[in-house]
């Protein structure tokens, strides 16, 4: 039977050793600046499923990108992290070559972030709308329904 409250499994004397890494506050914790490399495309995430997807589209489309971890030990709060995503959730992205001379576009959200490449670099996603809402709701079927509920057998 489930808790009655939520609250009651997020003990981390119960075992929990992520319970105090989200907190109902907004805002970073500290001033940490993120680190940034050489290529155009920063990616700011961690070997987790959601984490690896990103990596994954930047592969397969041959972007040139820097990978940085951030652990969920509370780095993912830090002022630098939070300017790039407000949810302090990975993965999270910096394109510093932008679209239509805009300098920086900020991403956060797997699902947000392939989209913005696909849509960028014109791949996988079709321009027809009809194809485009079909390949959509795969898409979002995707990052709403199989990436987190299936697990390996």
């Amino acid at each position: 039977m489930p808790p009655s409250r939520l609250s009651d499994m997020l003990h981390e004397a119960d075992g929990n050793v992520f319970s105090s890494i989200n907190a109902p506050t907004a805002g970073p914790r500290n001033d940490d600046r993120l680190q940034r490399g050489d290529n155009p495309f920063q990616l700011y995430s961690l070997a987790t499923p959601n984490g690896q997807k990103i990596g994954i589209v930047l592969e397969e489309f041959g972007i040139p990108y820097d990978a940085f971890v951030i652990h969920l030990t509370g780095e993912q709060f830090s002022r630098g992290f939070y300017e790039v995503n407000p949810n302090s959730k990975i993965p999270a992205a910096i394109d510093n070559c932008g679209v239509e001379g805009q300098k920086e576009v900020r991403l956060f959200e797997s699902g947000s972030i392939a989209l913005y490449l696909a849509d960028k670099y014109k791949r996988f996603i079709p321009r027809d709308p009809a194809k485009r809402a079909e390949c959509m709701n795969w898409v979002f079927w995707q990052v709403g329904g199989q990436g987190p509920m299936v697990r390996a057998l």
